[in-house]
């Protein structure tokens, strides 16, 4: 295989309680869905315009891997925004003590966020003024539409044509801290314990994971990387591409992992359990994907037959036992 860049900016899973509990009061009883186009960084990640106490609008990083929204320092200070208490976060890198501010007022389309308290860190490391994390997609329904480059933001259980369509597979996940885990899912044809990473550009794996491979005599071959943390922090890992990743009825193949001793799988209890933190790289293979938080979902579209390439997707086969 190609060699991969040895130095890889992945995003963060964010350690601590949420700070919104319930989901927050909106403007509108039935507002339509907020609707934002994705980015076209060369990392891929999914921004959306975030309004701060009327100011703005500011790129955040729509990140599923962490449970805390997280503002840039600059930003933070641009703004004016008062510091609060110091709290501990988890990168992949490991614990830092970071301080945070009070955010009075965050407003992405129809949606209204009151009264969030945002670890701060560096904008260099975010790569973006800010994560939109976990606590502020309480609730929520985010559709990734790869076919359109556009996104939306909708309470959760919203009726789309997206679900009735035949070409849509939808897999059941099962929620810890605020993360949806995927049901019925596989690594070269090993179960495993996969979650969806909007934050990340590669897909992660956990050490387990890669042993097990190994023991299966399933493994690729893998070269030396480096990961950079939002924190600054670096961790050496290898870096493969897996044959096949299947969740439900849906393979993909050929997709690139770096295999890491991430300290994300230790807090969710993953450590010794094989693992894969699925990055938004693997699912722009997809015409669309919606993650459905309230109702513990996941939609995905596949593409047209005419579209499909057989090497990155193989749709509607059966999981291998």
């Amino acid at each position: 295989m190609g060699r991969l860049p040895a130095l890889l900016a992945m995003m963060l899973a964010i350690g601590g309680p949420s700070l919104a509990a319930q989901p927050p009061p909106l403007l509108d009883p039935d507002p339509p869905p907020a609707l934002v186009r994705t980015a076209s960084a060369p990392d891929d990640r999914v921004t959306i315009p975030i309004s701060i106490d009327g100011k703005g609008p500011w790129p955040f990083v729509i990140d599923t891997g962490s449970q805390r929204t997280v503002i840039a320092r600059d930003l933070a200070q641009q703004l004016a925004l008062p510091p609060r208490a110091n709290v501990t976060i988890l990168s992949m890198t490991g614990r830092s003590q970071v301080g945070t501010v009070a955010v009075p007022r965050l407003a992405f389309g129809a949606g209204v966020i009151d009264d969030i308290e945002a670890p701060v860190l560096e904008g260099e490391h975010l790569g973006a003024a800010g994560l939109l994390g976990l606590d502020s997609l309480h609730a929520k329904r985010v559709i990734l539409n790869f076919r359109s480059g556009h996104m939306e933001i909708a309470e959760s259980g919203r009726r789309r044509k997206m679900s009735a369509d035949p070409d849509t597979i939808v897999v059941e996940a099962r929620r810890k801290r605020g993360q949806l885990i995927l049901l019925d899912s596989q690594v070269n044809g090993m179960r495993v314990n996969i979650m969806l990473d909007t934050g990340t550009h590669y897909s992660i794996g956990n050490l387990a994971l890669r042993d097990k491979l190994m023991r299966r005599k399933r493994a690729p071959e893998m070269l030396s990387a480096t990961l950079t943390s939002v924190t600054g922090g670096t961790l050496t890992g290898e870096v493969a591409r897996i044959r096949s990743v299947t969740m439900g009825r849906v393979n993909l193949t050929e997709v690139p992992v770096i295999f890491a001793d991430a300290s994300p799988f230790a807090e969710l209890g993953m450590q010794d359990k094989p693992a894969l933190l699925l990055g938004i790289s693997a699912l722009r293979v997809f015409d669309r994907v919606a993650i459905d938080f309230g109702r513990g979902k996941v939609d995905f579209l596949l593409p047209d037959a005419s579209a499909l390439t057989p090497t990155r997707l193989a749709a509607n086969e059966p999981a291998a036992g």
